[in-house]
């Protein structure tokens, strides 16, 4: 005969599972066993998980890896001084890089920015650019990128608006002279905790003395800078990855692994859906751009050529990646946009 008691336990006991059913509606299973060895990225509910955030998940702070990177609290608060026109501290403009069409994007981007307790107030959409303003305004886009006189073909067409959108961009930084811009592409999703990482980031830059304020710019010279040179330089801060790009001295198999900033003169770019620059950096852009006729690229295979030929300009990768790519993801939130290459249309 079973007691009262016994029955007491085992209904309170379906109603912490059912409770923890609802608590957990809709999370994929992927993500329900954060320590699996599974490096892909998952979109849930506005927020990109991967193998390093996972465990996060349930967290209401930021893993303990991370504390290796100081807040401004934890350091000496004459060193820096943060403004916050974004809600990101020591960020002055976001631009978004998209096309007037894909309103469902611009829609989600909201949800993402909301999640994070980002402002949309200075977010700048730059949406000037698409097949037919490649094709009418084909002279500014030959000046812009100093191109050789040659066609372009179908698919460099196609291309074109994407990498006029991020050209333009390093000019407008260039001429406001915006301390330090994020630039981002319309189907960019960040990990948890992005503000508080990208704030240990930056920080860390400060105290490194990788990123500065109000210093000249590094002026173009005879020869380039070590391929390492951390201080002497014109920095992009690449926060974005994609096709799994690493750096080859990240703990890529810990799901714990510590935060790490390396340099990559050679190979700076991993994709442009999320990176910042300085206005320093973005001269040195338009100067590398004007020294020579150019074959046309794309934004990434650009930047990469771009730092490969330019004296001053150095990148710096951050790993775990704190934003991805949500065609390059599993999408929980059925974002239809993702599943196509909407610049080429």
């Amino acid at each position: 005969m079973v007691s009262r008691y016994t029955l007491r336990i085992f209904y309170l006991l379906i109603v912490v599972i059912i409770l923890f059913k609802v608590f957990n509606l809709g999370l994929p299973n992927e993500l329900e066993s954060p320590i699996s060895k599974d490096y892909s990225v998952y979109h849930h509910d506005s927020i990109a998980y991967d193998y390093y955030s996972k465990t996060e998940l349930q967290q209401s702070k930021i893993g303990y890896q991370w504390n290796i990177w100081p807040l401004p609290n934890d350091i000496n608060p004459n060193d820096i001084s943060p403004a916050h026109p974004t809600n990101l501290s020591f960020v002055d403009v976001i631009y978004i890089m998209t096309n007037a069409r894909l309103v469902e994007r611009h829609e989600h981007l909201k949800k993402v920015f909301h999640r994070q307790g980002i402002s949309m107030s200075s977010v700048q959409w730059r949406m000037k650019w698409n097949r037919t303003t490649c094709h009418s305004s084909l002279s500014q886009v030959y000046e812009r990128l100093n191109l050789k006189n040659r066609a372009l073909t179908h698919d460099q067409q196609r291309r074109c608006a994407i990498t006029m959108e991020h050209v333009d961009t390093w000019y407008e930084i260039a001429k406001l002279n915006i301390r330090l811009a994020l630039i981002l592409e319309d189907d960019v999703i960040f990990v948890p905790y992005f503000k508080e990482k990208l704030l240990r980031m930056i920080s860390t830059l400060f105290r490194t003395g990788a990123l500065h304020f109000n210093k000249t710019c590094l002026t173009r010279k005879q020869k380039q800078i070590a391929s390492n040179e951390w201080i002497d330089q014109n920095p992009m801060f690449v926060i974005g990855t994609c096709f799994q790009f690493h750096d080859e001295h990240f703990q890529k198999s810990s799901p714990y692994a510590f935060p790490l900033l390396s340099t990559q003169k050679f190979n700076a770019s991993r994709c442009t859906h999320a990176y910042l620059l300085t206005p320093c950096s973005a001269r040195a852009l338009i100067e590398e751009l004007q020294m020579q006729k150019n074959d046309f690229q794309n934004s990434d295979f650009l930047q990469n050529y771009l730092f490969r030929l330019s004296s001053t300009l150095q990148s710096f990768w951050m790993d775990p990646p704190l934003a991805y790519q949500g065609n390059q993801i599993h999408d929980y939130d059925h974002i239809k946009t993702f599943r196509s290459q909407t610049y080429l249309d």
